[in-house]
C-alpha cells in the first residue's frame, strides 16, 4: 500500500478525483478527507449517504477522517493507492509518515501564507536535519517565480522536487462543476495544461514515463 500526501490550504478534491481516476485503471483507490471544513461533502453525487466508505466513479472516498479512523483503514489493507488531502495544521502534525508528498498551491496570498503555517505545523515532530522530498503542485495567476514560493518554506527541511503547474481555465473550471453532478469523472474537456500537470503527478507515484502515462490517459478517457 503506497500512502500519498497532499498538503495545501488550495481546494483541491477536482485534483484528487482525477488523480484517482487515473490511478484506479489498474489500482485500488481510496481518497481521504482529511480537511477542516469536510470538503468532499458535496462534491460528488451519492447513493447511500450514510455509507462509511463512499463510491465514486473506480475508487473510494473516506469522509471527514480523523488519526485514528485513519490508522484502521490502513489496517484492513484493502487499497493499493492512498491519497490523503490534509489542510488541518493539527492533524497535519500527528500524521504518520508517507511514501510520497505533493505540497498543492496558488499564487494567491491567503493559500500561500496558510500553507507556510501547515508546512511549519507539518516539520514541527520531525527531525530537522532529515530533508523532506516534496513535489510541488502550483496553479499559476501570476507572474511570481517558482523560487518566490519556495523561499516562503525555507525555514523548513525540504528537498525540493519537481514542479507541476497548471493555469486558471474555464474549462477546468466547469469540468470541476459538471462533475460534481455526475456518476463518472470526466476527464476529456480539461485544458491541456491541467492534463500534463495530472500525468506528471500520476507518473511520479506510479514511477511511469510520459510515453506510459498517455497510454493510461487514453484508458481513462475511455472509461477502461
Amino acid at each position: 500500500m503506497k500512502k500519498i500526501l497532499f498538503i495545501g490550504s488550495y481546494e483541491k478534491t477536482d485534483l484528487m478525483f482525477y488523480t484517482a481516476k487515473l490511478l484506479s485503471i489498474h489500482h485500488k483507490v481510496l481518497i481521504v478527507d482529511g480537511t477542516n471544513s469536510k470538503d468532499y461533502h458535496y462534491t460528488y453525487p451519492k447513493v447511500d449517504t450514510e455509507a462509511d466508505i463512499q463510491q465514486h466513479d473506480s475508487f473510494d472516498i473516506a469522509e471527514s477522517v480523523n488519526l485514528k479512523r485513519y490508522e484502521s483503514l490502513l489496517a484492513s489493507d484493502s487499497y493499493d493507492y492512498v491519497l490523503i488531502d490534509i489542510n488541518n495544521p493539527e492533524l497535519i502534525r500527528e500524521w504518520p509518515v508517507c511514501d510520497v508528498y505533493f505540497l498543492v498551491t496558488s499564487h494567491d496570498n491567503t493559500i500561500l501564507q496558510k500553507n507556510v503555517q501547515l508546512m511549519s505545523a507539518f516539520f514541527q515532530e520531525k527531525n530537522q536535519s532529515d530533508l523532506v522530498p516534496i513535489y510541488q503542485i502550483v496553479n499559476e495567476g501570476s507572474s511570481f517565480t517558482n523560487e518566490f514560493i519556495r523561499d516562503l518554506f525555507n525555514q523548513n527541511p525540504i528537498d525540493w522536487k519537481e514542479t507541476f503547474t497548471f493555469y486558471p481555465d474555464e474549462r477546468d473550471l466547469e469540468s470541476k462543476f459538471m462533475n460534481q453532478h455526475l456518476p463518472t469523472v470526466v476527464i476529456n474537456k480539461l485544458s491541456g495544461a491541467l492534463k500534463q500537470t495530472l500525468m506528471g503527478i500520476v507518473g511520479t507515484i506510479l514511477d511511469k514515463s510520459a510515453k506510459e502515462m498517455k497510454k493510461v490517459w487514453n484508458q481513462a478517457k475511455r472509461g477502461k
